[in-house]
């Protein structure tokens, strides 16, 4: 006999040792009070309870009836499956010295669930315990990282990258100043005045024009 929230059942079918009252104890509900009998099948270490009418009940349908209980077993549950099937005792008289399993012993130990693999207290991993640093520590290390300036990274003290980019800089700069000076150069040369080929030639013209027309001079005295 069990005793189940004040209410007798019978262990009918205990397949496998399928039957675990802390596993039970764990799955159950009240809405299983209103079925006449109770089954429980394991899946993964998982209890998973399931209520059934008999035959007669008035509230009874194709799948609340008993007598389907080996088609739920084979189309619902694991194959090779534990289970268990409770019936409800109503006419029993209840013995005054059986303990409600709902009700948690001071003390009691969990009984092993069938397929699941317990680990031992000494094959447990041990929790290692985090260093704490004191509040004081804290707060003096606090207080000298403000009092320290920041330092300012010279050209030496630079990584390589920042040293690189500054001498591309100044390359790039070098350049542009060189092309500059070749423009303005460009701009000058093109400011001055051109000379005026119409005007040299009437000037040649002229000279060639004026030593023909001179007559020769001869030696001083002479007429």
């Amino acid at each position: 006999m069990i005793v189940i929230g004040g209410k007798c059942y019978e262990l009918m079918v205990n397949h496998k040792e399928g039957w675990n009252p802390e596993g039970f104890r764990g799955r159950y509900s009240e809405v299983l009070e209103r079925y006449d009998y109770i089954v429980g099948d394991w899946g993964y270490s998982q209890l998973r309870l399931k209520g059934f009418y008999r035959d007669n009940h008035p509230k009874v349908n194709r799948d609340t009836a008993i007598s389907g209980l080996i088609d739920y077993i084979n189309e619902y549950c694991n194959f090779g499956c534990a289970y268990f099937v409770l019936r409800k005792m109503k006419d029993a008289q209840k013995d005054p010295n059986a303990k409600d399993i709902l009700v948690k012993e001071p003390g009691e130990a969990p009984k092993e669930v069938p397929g699941q693999v317990t680990v031992s207290q000494e094959g447990a991993p041990k929790e290692e315990g985090i260093p704490q640093v004191s509040s004081r520590k804290f707060q003096a290390e606090s207080a000298v990282s403000r009092e320290v300036p920041s330092r300012e990274y010279t050209s030496k003290d630079r990584p390589g990258k920042d040293r690189g980019r500054d001498n591309r800089n100044k390359d790039y700069q070098g350049r542009k100043g060189a092309r500059d000076n070749q423009a303005r150069d460009n701009q000058s040369r093109d400011n001055q005045p051109k000379p005026n080929p119409s005007r040299e030639y009437q000037s040649r013209e002229a000279q060639s024009r004026d030593s023909r027309q001179k007559p020769p001079q001869g030696p001083a005295g002479q007429s």
